[in-house]
């Protein structure tokens, strides 16, 4: 009937996925991740809203130290 392994491998993939996708309808898994990542939007946009406070000041800081870090890293090890 199916000449192919490709088609076969194909085929399965199409049902597991499928499958998946039904399951986690089902379930509710999809709501749930959603209300997850709705959560975290909301806490992130209140955290910007704060007023500029340490958090703030730390965030910035790691922001402008981190690439600087990594460059450093790169330069010592392009130098031996």
């Amino acid at each position: 009937m199916f000449k192919s392994a490709r088609l076969i491998i194909a085929l399965s993939l199409i049902g597991g996925v499928s499958l998946a996708v039904i399951i986690g309808w089902v379930t509710g898994f999809f709501v749930s991740i959603a209300d997850t990542v709705a959560g975290l939007w909301n806490d992130f946009t209140d955290w910007i809203n704060l007023p500029l406070g340490w958090e703030h000041l730390l965030a910035g800081a790691g922001v402008l130290f981190v690439p600087v870090i990594v460059l450093i890293v790169i330069f010592a090890i392009a130098d031996n």
